[in-house]
This record gives structure tokens, sequence and C-alpha cells, in this order.
């Protein structure tokens, strides 16, 4: 139910957001996305670093240093040999000439990257799937709408097809959640976190312009936790 509440509320942001696309200038629609490049990019630092980094022994350390680098080269190769970007842009160009729609690629694959990737979609799903607990989804619910306002002033309907990608990331992980029991574990789902954050530090370099990062082929780089702490369990 918190999957759906989510999606609800990206779709209606789209739709408010869109009645603002056409007041707004090109030049303000860049600064738009510079403020919010630039708050995504710090926030996802911030969520990273409370994640790296531990305390021990008086001091700081970090953990899964190793895990972490490895499954961003690993997952990174895997989405350019299968390029999971320009498949997504094939989809969405598709959906654009079949039902004669204003340019939706950009605006789907920035939505879904946003709203997919990081700790709340991931942890928030596992605890609405294990526990019936929706407190985690609904405070991200209010974080996508504001969100989804955004990027729709600027990106317009695309973004609302990110509610489909959400429907369906979340919702796998919330039925895997209900059936699987504790197959999650805490590790499992802390580097997750922490691969998912720095990927959303690269939608924010994107959404900057300072590079172009196709962040849609570092996304195989959230399964390799998981496939580590699977074998580690078994060896």
């Amino acid at each position: 139910m918190g999957t759906i509440i989510n999606a609800a509320a990206i779709v209606v942001a789209t739709l408010i957001g869109m009645t603002f696309k056409k007041s707004l200038s090109e030049r303000i629609q860049h600064s738009i996305m510079l403020v919010l490049g630039l708050a995504l990019a710090v926030l996802s630092i911030g969520w990273f670093m409370s994640d790296f980094l531990v305390v021990e022994e008086g001091g700081l350390s970090t953990r899964y240093d190793l895990l972490v680098i490895v499954s961003l080269v690993v997952g990174t190769l895997i989405g350019e040999k299968t390029d999971i970007d320009g498949r997504l842009r094939r989809f969405a160009n598709g959906i654009e000439k079949r039902y004669d729609l204003p340019p939706v690629a950009q605006g789907f694959i920035s939505g879904t990257l946003i709203f997919c990737i990081g700790a709340m979609a991931i942890l928030g799903a596992f605890q609405d799937g294990l526990y019936g607990d929706m407190t985690t989804l609904l405070v991200k619910s209010v974080l996508d709408f504001i969100t989804a306002m955004m990027l729709a002033s600027v990106f317009g309907i695309g973004v609302m097809f990110a509610a489909v990608s959400v429907l369906i990331y979340q919702g796998s992980i919330t039925v895997a959640a209900y059936y699987a029991g504790m197959f999650l574990t805490e590790p499992m789902i802390l580097t997750m976190s922490m691969v998912g954050n720095i990927l959303l530090v690269a939608m924010g370099i994107n959404f900057m312009k300072l590079k172009d990062i196709k962040v849609a082929n570092m996304l195989p780089a959230l399964l390799v936790p998981i496939v580590y702490f699977v074998i580690l369990h078994f060896f």
C-alpha cells in the first residue's frame, strides 16, 4: 500500500508541476535544475557518509570500502555492456512516438533514478512488506511529491511515467520481503544504500550539467552487494 501511495503522489505532483512549466522561462528552468542537482548531491553525500563512517575505539573508521568500489565497477561494466541507459531512452522515445507525446525520455529516466535509488526506497519497501510499516514510504512520498513537482516544471509529463518504475521496483521489494522474510540482511541494505547514494550524487552532477554521466548504466551495482553476501553465506 505504501508504494501505491508513493506512485500516486508522483502522478499528482507531476500534474501540478506541469501547470507551472509554461510560465517558466528557460533561464528559470535551468536555475531550478541547478539548485535541485546541488541539493541532491549534497544530501546524498551526507546520507552516504552516515552509513560509511562508524565510530570505533574513540575514532572514525570506514566500512565496506572495497565492496562499494567493486560494486560500482562491476555494476557499471554490466550496465555498459547491456546498455541500460540506451534501452530506457528507446523505451521512452517509443512511448513519445506511439502516443504523440512531448519529449518524455529525460523526465522518465531522471525521475526513475531519483525515486527508485536510495535507502528510503529499499528500506521503506522492505519494512512495508516485512512488518506492514508504511512510515518510511509515507515520508518518502512527501519528499518525492516535492521533487516530482520541480522535475515536472522542467521536464513535463515524462516524470509521471517514473511512477510505473516505482510501482515495479518498490513493489517487487515489498513482495520479496513479504515472502522471503529476513533474506535482506542489514549489511545488504546498508551497502545497497551506500552504492545508491553514490548514484544519486552522479544524478546531481548531471542536473548541474557538470558532466553527462549515464547513471542508468550504473544500476546493476545495486545488486552486487546482494550477490556478494549470498556467496559469503554459503562459503
